[in-house]
């Protein structure tokens, strides 16, 4: 025998769905905070003001010519640099940066060294397999050299 769907039946089905949704909603919420760390940058203001500063770096990059190819190959990160005619550019010192796409505390600094003239490689033998975006730089500040690139590791 079925007992028929009252107003007081429905408000508690009504007020029940809504209750699990309220409950699933309230556990995401407080997932989500208790995993966020916070913001990317630590002074995003700062960083802010700094950009005329980065736009006129970009500037002097773009008049210094050089071209970057990065890519990765048997647990290396491997940089060709080439000058605005093609030849390679010897003889610089390259430094580096890996930077997690998720994980900032799995940042790290990476040295580059010449195995070829214009091509330089860092070993990368502990990086976890994955996506990782590459930032490389010339050691000299008064060159204003910047190259960056996102690579999956194996």
């Amino acid at each position: 025998m079925k007992r028929p769907l009252t107003g007081r039946a429905f408000l508690f089905w009504l007020l029940g769905a809504f209750g699990v949704v309220f409950a699933v909603n309230g556990i995401f919420v407080a997932e989500a905070i208790g995993t966020f760390r916070g913001g990317d940058e630590q002074n995003p203001y700062l960083q802010g003001i700094d950009y005329n500063h980065t736009l006129a770096r970009r500037a002097e990059q773009a008049a210094l010519g050089w071209r970057a190819t990065i890519g990765e190959q048997d647990h290396r990160i491997l940089v060709t640099l080439q000058s605005r005619d093609g030849s390679p550019v010897r003889g610089e010192i390259l430094q580096g940066e890996l930077h997690h796409p998720s994980d900032a505390n799995l940042d790290r600094a990476i040295a580059f060294r010449a195995i070829a003239p214009g091509l330089y490689a860092a070993e990368m033998k502990d990086a976890k397999p994955g996506a990782w975006d590459v930032v490389v730089r010339a050691a000299d500040a008064k060159k204003p050299f910047e190259a960056s690139r996102r690579l999956w590791l194996r």
